[in-house]
This record gives C-alpha cells, structure tokens and sequence, in this order.
C-alpha cells in the first residue's frame, strides 16, 4: 500500500459501485420513460373520451358538467402521483448510501 497508489481491494470495489449506479440510473430511466408513456395514453383517452362527449350529447351544458368532473377526477389523479413521488424521494434521501 502506498501513499500515491489506492490499496488493491478499494481497486477492486470501485467497478462495483460504478455497476450499481449504472443499474440504478437505467432503472430510474426506465419508470421515467414508463411515466411519460402513461401520461401520453392518458392525454390520448382524455382526448378521445371529449371528442366523443362532445359529438354524443345532446347538450353542451351536460357536456361542460361531465368534463368538468373528469378534469376534477384527473387533477387529484395528478397531486397523488406527485404526492406519491415526494415521499419516495423523502424515502430514498433518508436511506443511507452503500458505499
């Protein structure tokens, strides 16, 4: 061991954690990407279901009422997703790293 050289064994460890984060980030690419995909067929159905609404009722008051709820029902859809990532992220910062 010397003062300029790292000691075999953190030579060693180091591949290792270089593994583990490559893991890690291609993990948290992969539910980003799941999320966005998800969010496109939600904007797709929420399209189509207005589309179809708005041809399909008789009148636009009805129409208005039921969008409205839907946009309501899309909202807390959305602050509990994000309530959900907050706490996660709470979790994950308080988790202690591996090293």
């Amino acid at each position: 061991m010397s003062a300029t050289r790292p000691s075999s064994h953190s030579r060693r460890a180091e591949p290792v954690r270089r593994a583990s984060a490559r893991l890690e980030l291609r993990a948290r690419r992969r539910l980003a990407r799941r999320r966005q995909r998800i969010a496109r067929i939600d904007v797709a159905i929420g399209v189509a279901g207005a589309l179809v609404l708005i041809l399909a009722t008789p009148g636009l008051a009805m129409a208005g009422a039921i969008a409205l709820l839907v946009l309501a029902l899309c909202g807390a859809s959305w602050l509990l997703e994000r309530r959900r990532r907050s706490r996660e992220a709470v979790r994950r910062a308080s988790r202690p790293r591996r090293r």
